[in-house]
């Protein structure tokens, strides 16, 4: 079950914040719950944890990167093109390739902890 009480800052895709703030939802919730207004975040920015991004790889050769397909239209699709670009162009990076169990919207603890452990990188992907 997620932590209902902990509110994380969103991070813009250049890793700024944006102002937003949320919730994690449990894996098996339904994607409607993000709308659902008894859970949406009401306090304010000073109580809230941030998170930064990993630090910048100084090379990729060697490597793991995980790809992962969050489950939007198009995105499984398009890593597979990147693993394929990978496969091509670095053989020397191992790249794997696979679906986020649960919604999109959803948490995924199990396989965040996967990736902290196997991987150098991921990349999560959503649609094109």
């Amino acid at each position: 079950m997620a932590d209902k009480e902990t509110l994380y800052t969103v991070l813009d895709p250049r890793g700024q914040p944006t102002g937003i703030f949320g919730r994690k939802l449990d894996s098996d919730a339904n994607p409607t719950d993000i709308l659902d207004l008894n859970i949406q975040p009401t306090t304010s920015q000073a109580s809230f944890e941030s998170f930064r991004m990993a630090p910048r790889l100084d090379k990729l050769e060697g490597k793991t990167i995980y790809l992962v397909d969050v489950g939007f239209v198009g995105g499984f699709d398009f890593l597979t093109e990147v693993n394929e670009w990978f496969g091509r162009n670095m053989p020397s990076v191992k790249t794997v390739l696979l679906q986020k169990p649960g919604s999109m919207f959803s948490d995924a603890p199990e396989l965040w902890a996967e990736i902290k452990e196997k991987a150098d990188a991921a990349i999560v992907g959503v649609g094109g």
